[in-house]
């Protein structure tokens, strides 16, 4: 009878710990395939806030300096620059936005006053930006990210060109 019992401790005991075993193992599985979900929607996040991001604040920039006159488009070393106008008591200000080397910059200078490029602040990262210029002053803003994905915004001037 004893022998009995230590055999039906021994099965006990083994099947315990095989399923112990399949219960660590299954948390394991699953504890990686969170980790994978969890770090593509973090990326997706990034990846739409450096478009989303990129487009509402060259949209935000034209809407807070609508001028007569302004926006326009230049080129400067053969980079398509974005110059924006506005009036500060009595002295006309220009901002320009450009798109170099993987990120978007602004320069905020007296309206005339030279400039390069290398001058500008860096403000956010993304893979690629265009602005194009309606005659009838309608900006499309195109932007890039690393994903390759994109999206475009129009922006209308209130006080036309």
């Amino acid at each position: 009878m004893e022998k009995k019992n230590q055999k039906s401790w021994m099965i006990n005991l083994i099947s315990l710990i095989v399923i112990l075993g399949i219960f660590a193992i299954s948390c394991l599985v699953l504890t990686n395939l969170g980790i994978k979900v969890y770090r593509n929607v973090v990326l997706s996040n990034d990846n739409n806030f450096e478009l989303r991001t990129s487009l509402s604040y060259v949209a935000t920039k034209i809407r807070q300096t609508d001028t007569i006159g302004y926006p326009s488009i230049e080129q400067k070393d053969g980079v398509d620059v974005l110059v924006l106008g506005e009036e500060v008591e009595g002295a006309l200000f220009e901002t320009r936005i450009y798109f170099k080397d993987g990120s978007l910059y602004e320069i905020y200078q007296q309206a005339g006053s030279k400039y390069e490029l290398d001058f500008g602040q860096p403000v956010l990262d993304v893979s690629n930006f265009e602005f194009e210029l309606t005659p009838k002053g309608l900006i499309h803003l195109k932007a890039v990210n690393a994903a390759g994905e994109e999206e475009t915004l129009s922006v209308s001037s209130r006080t036309g060109r």
